[in-house]
Formats: C-alpha cells, sequence, structure tokens
C-alpha cells in the first residue's frame, strides 16, 4: 500500500509539473510580445510534437528532438546576436529548460499510469484465475471441471466405481450467434443450462466449459445410464417452446451429445479423458 501511495504521488507531482510548464509555455508566448512571437510559436509547436510523442512511448524519439530544438535555437540565437546585433531576450533563455521540464513531466506521469495499469492488469489476471464459477449460468467453469474430474477419477480407481463423462455442444453455434443479439444468445445458454440441470441427477456436476454454450457432466453412471441421460436431455431440450422467448422470431435449437465411460487405461489423463469425448460428438450428426 506504501508504495502505491508513493506511485500515486510520483504520477501527481509529475501532472502537476506538466501544468505548470505548459503554462509557463504559454506565458512566454504572449510575455515575448510581437516580435517573438513566430519564434515561440514554432518552439511551442514543436514542444507539443515532443508530448504526442513521449505519450506514444516513442521516448527516444522525443528526446533526440528535444536536443535538435535546444541545439537549433541556441545556434540561431547566437547567430542573431552576433550577425545582427540583437540582444537575446530574457524569455528566450526559458526555452532551454522549458522542453526538457514538460516532457520529463509528462514521461513521469505516463511512467507512473503505465505501472498502476500493469499492476491492475495483473490483479485481475490472477483474480479471473482464482474464479471457478461461470459468471452467466451460474455453473462451474472449465478450470473447476479440471479439478472435479481428477478428484473423480482417482476415487473412481480406488473404489472401482463406474464414471460417465458427457460433452454437450450446440450444433451450429456460430450460425445462432449470428442471428441473435449477443443478450439472447446468453439467454439461450442460461436456459440450456437450465434445461440440461433439470434433466440430471443432484449428484451430477454439471460445468460451462466454453463461451458457445457447451456443457459438460460428469456421471457417477456407467454408460447404460449416460444413454438413458442422453435421451432425456434430447427429449427436453426438443420440447415445443423449451426456447420461447429468447427471440421474437422463431428458432430452432439442436445440441450433440457424446459420453464415454472412464476406463482404466486413461490413467488420471483428465485431457485424454476430455478429449476422447469430443471427439464421439462428430458421431452424433
Amino acid at each position: 500500500m506504501a508504495n502505491k501511495r508513493n506511485e500515486i504521488l510520483i504520477q501527481d507531482v509529475g501532472l502537476l509539473l506538466f501544468i505548470i510548464s505548459l503554462i509557463c509555455s504559454m506565458g512566454v508566448l504572449y510575455a515575448g510580445g510581437s516580435a517573438l512571437l513566430v519564434e515561440n510559436s514554432i518552439m511551442l509547436f514543436v514542444t507539443v510534437v515532443e508530448i504526442i510523442l513521449v505519450t506514444y512511448s516513442m521516448d527516444f524519439a522525443a528526446f533526440v528532438v528535444i536536443g535538435s530544438q535546444i541545439i537549433c535555437y541556441s545556434v540561431y540565437k547566437l547567430f542573431i546576436l552576433y550577425e545582427k546585433g540583437m540582444p537575446i531576450s530574457i524569455y528566450s533563455f526559458a526555452w532551454l529548460i522549458l522542453p526538457i521540464v514538460i516532457v520529463g513531466a509528462m514521461k513521469l506521469f505516463i511512467s507512473g499510469r503505465n505501472r498502476l495499469e500493469m499492476e491492475n492488469s495483473i490483479l485481475r489476471q490472477q483474480m479471473e484465475e482464482l474464479v471457478m464459477i461461470d459468471p452467466l449460468t451460474g455453473l462451474y467453469n472449465l478450470r473447476s471441471f479440471y479439478y472435479d474430474i481428477d478428484k473423480q477419477i482417482r476415487y473412481t480407481r480406488r473404489n472401482q466405481l463406474p464414471l460417465t463423462l458427457m460433452i454437450i455442444k450446440l450444433r451450429y453455434a456460430q450460425e445462432l450467434r449470428k442471428i441473435l443479439s449477443r443478450k439472447n444468445f446468453d439467454k439461450l445458454k442460461q436456459r440450456l443450462a437450465e434445461i440440461i440441470g433439470d434433466a440430471i441427477r443432484v449428484e451430477d456436476n454439471q460445468y460451462s466449459i466454453d463461451d458457445d454454450g457447451s456443457l459438460a457432466i460428469i456421471l457417477t453412471c456407467d454408460e447404460k445410464g449416460g444413454e438413458l441421460v442422453r435421451n432425456r436431455i434430447r427429449a427436453m431440450v426438443g420440447e415445443k417452446g423449451a426456447f420461447d422467448g429468447i427471440t421474437d422470431t422463431s428458432i430452432k435449437v439442436e445440441v450433440q451429445i457424446a459420453y464415454m465411460q472412464y476406463r482404466e487405461e486413461m490413467g488420471n489423463d483428465t485431457a485424454l479423458f476430455k478429449q476422447s469425448v469430443e471427439k464421439e460428438l462428430q458421431y452424433d450428426v
């Protein structure tokens, strides 16, 4: 927390210094009068270009332009002094410092902001990695699925109990996405999850495994039990009015269903178990 407060303080100091320096630049522009209006306007314009460069993280280019600006301006003023005898105004000396201060202050502000954004991004990523629930359907997500299926496989092997994995996918999911608005497609996924939840037993676990509405179910039964569950799901999904209210126009919702009973030769490879079931989906036409 102390480090975060220091970073915020540095960011605020950078912004304050930038604003003050910019105000001073405008003051020099008007205080120099009409005699210095052209050269002061050019110097201010070049400084604005430098601010844009550093804003887009082109730091090297910005500081090259600053160096070139100060050198060229110094040579110009010395040339005017020695060739034409025109004295150097006190306001002109400000342009030897102001570009460095303005760009440096902007860089200080941006650096503080970037650090905060990076920290927030890391924290957000860490929070996402800890989330085990799909916020749309309220079901456990893919991360939770892998965690649970691994435990269930070990329990099954130890106690010689049947275990069947079922995966359900929306047929023509991409076409439905094009037909439906995002809100209506989300409603469709929620309705599908509710229907399937009503079709399985309380002890069977249901998971949302992707953004297309695909679901996985861990069934504590053999393949015959999986066949019964599949038939029950098909009947409930195919009921008239099952998806009424999703959209004003009628839509036909079909699902692909595949299941497989765990076999000893699969070992503890949860990814292999899932992939084996997914391969069976292509035969559900």
